[in-house]
């Protein structure tokens, strides 16, 4: 009976330490569980901050992009923020472009802590304005009479952004009135060289397109543009300052003497009663001028790209000096790139973590 009891006792003391084993067991796999996950928990939450602030510097950059705030170098890789501070870590942003800069490749990186995440983005660079091709006929196109006098060469001959004649191009003046010539003027175009007055009327079918239908893309600058009417009236102004680099849209009812220096982009002289003039007298200009009325082209000017007259009663006068205006259709299909003022908008082509 004795043996029984003790065996008894026995039994229930094993089992009891048994249970506490397992109990002990339990109690260390569930610690362990629980602190592992802690800690990966804790870890992916620092890799996730890691790659938000690696995203927090790409938008960084993009907003630097669309207000025209950051400047790109072409086929050069810039270092545009080195451990920027944010919330409680940092991020280092560098990116590239192309020759053309309208795409470029953004490297991120985040840290926070001994956490850091890298991502690598290609983007596509766009003004917000799109502008097509312009409708111009020739170097010079205007709805009225164009009266070309003095020393000036008009040269509808096609030329590079660089100034190399590379192809025949268009008409020297294009208008929807007659064009008429006084002193030394010259004037060429679909492929034949600038020829003087005493020769014209050999060429001028060839260089000249005179009584054009008249058509509503003379109505204003954005018929003639191809854009939506309003689209440009954040760019209006009175008043300027030279060089012009961008979009400048000048209402004053008088532009000038302009001296423009080194100038590019889209000049618009313009106001409610088509009477705006356009006075330039020295410099250089790459892209796409588009006033009511030229009062004068004169001095050393040069612009390349094209001249653009709206009004439908007053003779333009170009001429006195030796100014120079060359048909660029390179210049005029990329006008975009010319528009240093005109916000960008970014679209992501690809993403990637590294």
């Amino acid at each position: 009976m004795e043996k029984l009891f003790l065996n008894k006792n026995g039994g229930a003391a094993v089992a009891v330490l048994m249970i506490g084993v397992i109990l002990n067991i339990t109690v260390a796999v569930v610690y362990f569980t629980v602190n592992t996950s802690i800690k990966r928990s804790g870890s992916r939450r620092a890799g996730i901050s890691a790659l938000n602030l690696a995203e927090a510097g790409k938008e960084h950059l993009y907003s630097k992009i669309r207000t025209g705030e950051y400047t790109f170098t072409a086929d050069t890789r810039n270092t545009v923020f080195d451990n920027y501070p944010f919330n409680e870590g940092v991020y280092t942003v560098s990116c590239s472009t192309n020759a053309t800069l309208d795409t470029i490749w953004v490297r991120s990186e985040g840290k926070l802590g001994d956490d850091s995440r890298v991502i690598e983005v290609r983007s596509k660079i766009l003004p917000r304005i799109q502008f097509p091709m312009p409708n111009v006929k020739g170097a010079v196109t205007a709805r009225a009479g164009i009266e070309v006098r003095g020393d000036v060469t008009i040269d509808g001959r096609d030329y590079d952004s660089t100034g190399i004649l590379t192809g025949d191009g268009v008409y020297g003046v294009s208008t929807c009135g007659e064009v008429t010539m006084s002193g030394n003027p010259h004037i060429g175009g679909n492929g034949l060289e600038p020829v003087s007055s005493n020769r014209i009327d050999d060429v001028r079918e060839d260089v000249l397109e005179e009584n054009a239908e008249v058509t509503d893309i003379f109505d204003s600058p954005e018929h003639f543009l191809g854009i939506e009417p309003g689209t440009l009236d954040q760019y209006k102004t009175s008043g300027y300052e030279t060089p012009l680099r961008g979009l400048h849209y000048i209402t004053d009812d008088f532009v000038g003497p302009l001296h423009l220096e080194d100038s590019y982009g889209i000049l618009i002289v313009h106001n409610s009663a088509m009477t705006s003039e356009l006075q330039i007298n020295s410099g250089d200009f790459k892209g796409l001028i588009i006033t009511d009325r030229i009062a004068r082209i004169a001095g050393d000017s040069e612009i390349l790209g094209a001249v653009v007259t709206l009004t439908d009663g007053e003779i333009s006068t170009f001429g006195t000096g030796t100014p120079v205006i060359r048909y660029s259709s390179q210049v005029l299909e990329n006008l975009n790139m010319y528009l240093d003022n005109v916000h960008k908008t970014v679209e992501e082509l690809s993403w990637r973590e590294l």
